[in-house]
């Protein structure tokens, strides 16, 4: 059955692929469309960008400290894009989507010199820096913050800060959960996920590539997507991607990274072959799968059939074989009792014998011949008929032919 079964996936795989002989193997497009054509990206947007400040580094990690009841600095590396002097509100905020265990960063975090207001000439940039006092009694594991950087005019600034405090209860554990591609799909799409969760007390940043190339060769792979994210203790993320393919088969793989119990970084592969087919096609491909599917149950029955039929010859054969022996031993056993009534003679069957003189004489022993001869030509038409028979299966058939004794006169 196991091998029926293969043989029906390989034809329905030769299927589909028939079946879309004819459609264009589609690549994907770029992920972001306005980089197709950077001879015409708008230049007043560019001008537009450029009339905020920015930060050098998105975020600062004091690292793994091991020593407590001391203070520890970083600094911000701040740009003024503009012709025109900036003013900075720096203040220190909560992490959204963190525990509260984890966010007492916030009130060890202090301006070197005090600055919180600060100002920028056009087109220069300046340092801030950034002090994290860790207190005697601070828990292991890792904290978190944000400082927000405001000019006032609606433009803002986040960067994040990290810290981990080592200790025993410094705990690396994570795990990758609901990772997916979808492997066949009617509307030109890819969709892929995957959930990075983090079980342990220490943060962790984990980075997602998912690319793609044609299955049936001819083009390099290509990146559809990259990012990165924190993962904060006991947190969950989600990275996902949904791009334009086109019809056609494609290989996709998508990786993530996470981090093991000893605090190293590995990675997470899979590998999966995206049919993306118009509905018609598949529809197509399914019809081919359950007529083949059908032409293997009607040969298997009519193969089921013609055993049976076989059995059955089989048996009327057999049937035959042993009637006609019967026949022959009841034949054996008249012939015996005739045999026995001749040599024990009484006067009733002299005159018998004497009535039946007249009539022609009965030849017993050509009767017995002749239904040999029947017998055997019997078997020779079941040999012929059945070449399968089994030799050890026949029933062999003993004619014993016993001449009748004549009384003497």
């Amino acid at each position: 059955m196991k091998r029926i079964w293969t043989k029906v996936g390989a034809v329905a795989l030769a299927g589909v692929v028939v079946c879309n002989a004819f459609i264009p193997f589609a690549t994907a497009t770029d992920t972001n469309p306005s980089l197709i054509n950077n001879a015409t990206l708008d230049t007043e947007n560019i001008a537009e960008i450029e009339e905020y400040f920015s930060v050098e580094n998105n975020s600062v990690d004091f690292g793994r400290v091991t020593e407590l009841d001391r203070s520890y600095t970083k600094e911000i590396e701040i740009k003024n894009n503009t012709q025109n002097d900036v003013v900075i509100d720096a203040s220190v905020q909560k992490v959204e989507g963190v525990s509260e265990d984890y966010q007492e960063l916030g009130e060890w975090i202090a301006f070197v010199g005090g600055v919180t207001h600060f100002g920028i000439s056009a087109g220069q940039s300046r340092s801030l820096g950034v002090r994290a006092f860790v207190p005697v009694d601070a828990k292991a594991g890792s904290q978190y913050a944000n400082v927000v950087l405001d000019d006032g005019n609606g433009h803002k600034e986040t960067v994040s800060v990290k810290i981990d405090i080592v200790g025993d209860d410094l705990k690396y554990s994570s795990e990758v959960v609901d990772a997916w591609i979808d492997p066949v799909r009617i509307d030109k799409k890819l969709n892929g996920r995957v959930s990075v969760k983090n079980n342990g007390t220490a943060g962790f940043t984990s980075a997602y590539q998912i690319k793609v190339k044609n299955f049936f060769g001819g083009d390099d792979w290509r990146v559809l997507k990259e990012e990165k994210s924190e993962v904060y203790p006991g947190g969950k993320v989600d990275f996902s991607e949904t791009d334009e393919l086109g019809f056609g088969v494609f290989s996709i793989e998508q990786r993530v990274t996470f981090v093991n119990s000893e605090g190293r970084m590995i990675e997470s592969l899979l590998s999966r072959t995206v049919i993306n087919l118009p509905w018609w096609s598949l529809a197509i491909a399914g019809g081919v799968i359950v007529l083949i599917i059908l032409i293997i149950i009607l040969a298997k029955r009519r193969h089921k059939n013609k055993k049976k039929d076989a059995d059955k010859m089989k048996k009327a054969d057999k049937k035959a074989r042993k009637a006609a022996i019967e026949k022959i031993e009841k034949a054996e056993e008249d012939a015996m009792a005739a045999d026995d009534e001749e040599a024990e003679p009484d006067e009733e069957a002299e005159e018998v014998v004497e009535s039946e003189e007249a009539k022609p004489e009965k030849n017993e022993e050509d009767e017995i011949e002749a239904i040999a001869d029947q017998l055997e030509e019997s078997e020779a038409e079941a040999e012929d008929d059945d070449a399968d028979y089994d030799e050890e299966e026949a029933i062999p058939i003993k004619v014993t032919i016993k001449k009748s004794s004549k009384k003497s006169e």
